[in-house]
This record gives C-alpha cells, sequence and structure tokens, in this order.
C-alpha cells in the first residue's frame, strides 16, 4: 500500500515541476542573431527587455506590468525577396497585443510581418526539431505510471 502511494506521489511531483519551473521562451533581436537564438526564463525584466526592443519600431506599445507571460515570433521582411529587415524571438507580457501593434511613421510600410506568439517553453522558434513538447512530456509520464501499477500491483 504504502509503495504504490509513494510512486504516486514522486510521480505527481515529476509532473508538477514541469509547471512550477516557469516559462522559457527563445530570445534574439536580429535577423543574424535569431539564427542560432538562446533560451531565457520569463520573468518581467525579459519581458520589459523586449518591450523597449518593440518600442524601436512600434508606436502603442503599451507600459505594462505584470506576472503572465507568452512566447513572440516576430519577424519584418520584404515580400518581394522574402528577406528579412527586423527579427526578434522573446518573452513579452500577455496583455500586450504584440500582433496587431503599428508601425512607427519613419519606417518602410513595405514591410509583411509574420507574427506567432505562444505560451509554452521554448515554441517561439520557427524550427522546434528537438525540443520536448508539454504532450511528450505527458505521453512520457503516463507510460511510466502504467509502468509502475503493474510492478506494484
Amino acid at each position: 500500500m504504502w509503495k504504490k502511494f509513494i510512486c504516486a506521489l514522486v510521480l505527481a511531483a515529476f509532473l508538477g515541476l514541469q509547471t512550477v519551473n516557469g516559462l522559457y521562451c527563445y530570445t534574439c533581436d536580429s535577423p543574424s542573431s535569431c539564427r542560432s537564438p538562446t533560451s531565457q526564463y520569463c520573468d518581467v525584466n525579459t519581458a520589459n527587455t523586449t518591450s523597449a526592443w518593440l518600442r524601436r519600431l512600434h508606436s502603442n506599445v503599451p507600459r505594462t506590468v505584470g506576472n503572465n507571460f507568452k512566447c513572440l515570433n516576430l519577424t519584418y521582411y520584404y515580400p518581394q525577396n522574402n528577406v528579412k529587415t527586423q527579427e526578434i524571438l522573446g518573452c513579452y507580457f500577455s496583455s500586450i497585443s504584440v500582433c496587431y501593434l503599428f508601425r512607427n511613421a519613419n519606417n518602410s510600410y513595405d514591410w509583411e510581418k509574420s507574427c506567432y506568439t505562444c505560451g509554452n517553453d521554448n515554441c517561439n522558434h520557427r524550427n522546434p526539431a528537438g525540443t520536448l513538447s508539454k504532450s511528450s512530456f505527458t505521453i512520457m509520464s503516463s507510460a511510466l505510471l502504467l509502468i509502475l501499477a503493474k510492478i506494484f500491483k
């Protein structure tokens, strides 16, 4: 009886670890640095850094503070030749509508925009190969639970 309880407790702790750690997002601020972005933990400082970068290109970025974050992938490019002009991956305050920001008057209006937001760890990179998604984590945890249930039955 106690073995099953301890195994269930260990499994619950293992599953809870994914949600306790918080959100991680890939981070970079130029087309060249976004070829190999780094992963950073989302907090107020990293979200403020992203907001400051967004203010360089957009006129209506609100000044906000909070504890709810999402990951961002925002790319501006020339549609004629698909050359990237600006790119940012990062963590932002979820209260900001980053995909609907207006460009500053001094920025080129012939740029096209690609914008993607998400709320999972390291989900904001266009090539997610090699990352472990939450669904994979759930499948592995379920398999482990079934194995433990068979062993201690």
